[in-house]
């Protein structure tokens, strides 16, 4: 009887599994939402849009893009971790999942465990913009006039929750300086009011950034990453420009939630894969200042998890600053 009722049980446990495993040999069979924590034309969004593009021309289906704005992002990985977990409803995830993990004390998610981190896409350095009027032509001529009138700069960042709120932070603490920060709901509305003069600069996504610096309406600094961008050869990175130790890398990938099947994930993955090799695609990313850094789903997790622990230690230094 034993014996019995554990094949009966085993016979149950594949049936119940027939259902996933039919939907990830026939996946994709209608559309797929793709949840991206930006607004409409920021940085993150323009990025989504164009590499979705590719992927739908690969995967036979349209991939809808649903921006997902508030609360630094939280809101978007939200959606994305309690959708179920059949890769029609996707995540555009970046470095905001583990910043979120790090600056916000309760979250209807867990970051670390909810999620199935699909691959790496693109990455790309931050650029410190200021409006054309502000007097500071370089970062150490900016953090000097920084030192002598604390809190008399002003530069914006996105929100409480968001990279660019740690940046700033990171900034101060790195240049042992003291700013005033006004927060906006995303780049696309800060980058505005820099270009009007009602904030004196920020730290930008460069497919925003680079746009306005070459049409002369925001002035260029200096790129947070180690090495200098291949877009922007002459703008020196933050070490160069007198600020060791701050390094800041703004990565992008798709992740869906917990249990996606492993079919599935793979069938995205080759899908990201064809889409970053694309020539279109990377002469386009080359104009916004974005490095294609496709990574396979063990990669990025490992990328998720190390962020995880960066960017936790980073808030608890800004923290115990006051910052």
């Amino acid at each position: 009887m034993r014996r019995l009722m554990a094949a009966l049980a085993l016979v149950g446990a594949l049936i119940a599994l027939m259902p996933a495993i039919g939907n990830a040999e026939t996946y994709p069979n209608r559309p797929i939402k793709l949840i991206v924590p930006f607004p409409a034309g920021g940085g993150g969004d323009v990025l989504a849009r164009l590499i979705t593009h590719h992927m739908s021309e690969d995967l036979g289906q349209t991939v809808l893009v649903l921006n997902q704005v508030g609360a630094g992002g939280a809101l978007a990985f939200a959606q994305g971790a309690k959708a179920e977990a059949d890769g029609y409803t996707l995540i555009w995830s970046t470095v905001s999942l583990p910043v979120l993990a790090a600056t916000m004390e309760s979250l209807s998610f867990d970051p670390a465990a909810d999620f199935t981190h699909i691959g790496g896409l693109v990455e790309n350095p931050f650029v410190l913009v200021v409006n054309p009027n502000v007097p500071a032509k370089s970062l150490a001529e900016l953090v000097a006039q920084a030192k002598a009138k604390p809190k008399a700069i002003n530069l914006a960042h996105n929100g409480t929750g968001t990279l660019t709120k740690l940046a700033l932070d990171l900034l101060q603490l790195q240049a042992g300086i003291e700013i005033t920060e006004v927060s906006y709901r995303g780049d696309n509305f800060s980058i505005g009011d820099i270009i009007a003069g009602h904030v004196q600069g920020m730290f930008s996504n460069t497919p925003v950034a680079l746009p306005n610096m070459a049409s002369g309406r925001v002035r260029g600094l200096a790129v947070t990453s180690t090495k200098r961008s291949p877009s922007v050869p002459d703008l020196p990175t933050m070490a160069e420009a007198g600020v060791p130790g701050f390094e800041v890398s703004v990565w992008h990938g798709l992740s869906g939630p917990a249990k996606l099947p492993r079919p599935i994930v793979e069938r995205l993955s080759a899908s990201m894969k064809k889409a970053v090799a694309v020539p279109e695609v990377r002469e386009r990313l080359k104009t916004l200042g974005v490095e294609p850094a496709f990574s396979t789903p063990e990669e990025y997790d490992a990328l998720v998890k190390k962020e995880l622990a960066l960017w936790a230690s980073v808030a608890k230094r800004a923290a115990q600053a006051g910052k």
